[in-house]
């Protein structure tokens, strides 16, 4: 007769093997199929197959997100939905267009990928490229009169915090409440001559590249983090809806995930 208590321990240790291996929220599911989170409800069950957390939150296998989004952009190539594509191309706004094609850059498709699912020319595209490429800060620089990020002060001391702290933040974020992660990664400093407001007659600012970020209903781990970015200076904040305001923004420098 078969041991119970084993088998129910193996059955228990498989579903938390299976849920730590679902690290994709809907949002996530939503970006990478080019979808609206409502089909990405609709999916469920039929196309995509959740997996449920402690909080209720449900999380998907990236390689199971990954083998729906080939299996429709198979679908896309086929001389039907080609033409169809062309007609729904044509009827876009400029900004609808912008829209997609950095949808497509943050998955890091090709030019080929992106000019063959948007009909949008490769030109067009690659304009768009450099401006998502360039990000905000950069392309403040480039401006006559630049809008410029906020220069060091004595609070960034206070915020610089380390892996295992910000691991501690990223634990205590409140369950079953919405809360945006934003991060940006430090590319060092630029300088600006004659500044008026120091004897040594320059202002140092800081050179940042924001990344975008991602929503989360409740504690997350380092690791998720870690596995969007990986290694660098970052700052990383955490921004919630209910109340809305600023939970925290902190500096941190990112290597090995700690123990």
């Amino acid at each position: 007769m078969p041991n119970l208590d084993v088998s129910a321990r193996s059955s228990a240790k498989k579903a938390k093997d299976d849920l730590k291996s679902a690290a994709l929220t809907r949002d996530d599911v939503a970006k990478r199929l080019g979808v609206s989170v409502s089909t990405v409800r609709r999916l469920e069950g039929t196309k995509l197959h959740p997996l449920i957390d402690d909080n209720g939150v449900r999380r998907f296998r990236a390689s199971d997100v990954e083998r729906y989004a080939q299996e429709l952009e198979a679908e896309q190539r086929t001389p039907r939905n080609a033409a169809q594509a062309v007609v729904r191309a044509a009827q876009l706004s400029r900004g609808e267009i912008a829209a997609l094609v950095f949808e497509r850059l943050e998955q890091r498709h090709s030019l080929a990928e992106i000019v063959i699912a948007l009909r949008v020319p490769p030109e067009d595209v690659r304009d768009l490229y450099h401006t998502w490429l360039v990000g905000l800060w950069a392309g403040e620089l480039q401006r006559k009169e630049p809008a410029l990020p906020a220069r060091h002060t004595d609070q960034d001391a206070i915020r610089r915090v380390t892996p295992v702290q910000l691991a501690q933040l990223l634990a205590a974020l409140p369950a079953k409440q919405s809360t945006r992660i934003s991060i940006a990664r430090m590319l060092g400093e630029f300088v600006i001559a004659d500044g008026p407001e120091t004897d040594a007659g320059f202002v140092e600012y800081r050179n940042l590249s924001e990344l975008g970020g991602f929503d989360v209903s409740g504690p997350i781990a380092l690791a998720d983090i870690m596995a969007r970015v990986g290694a660098g200076e970052y700052r990383v904040s955490a921004y919630g809806f209910d109340p809305r305001g600023l939970r925290w923004e902190v500096f941190v420098r990112l290597g090995e995930e700690p123990s």
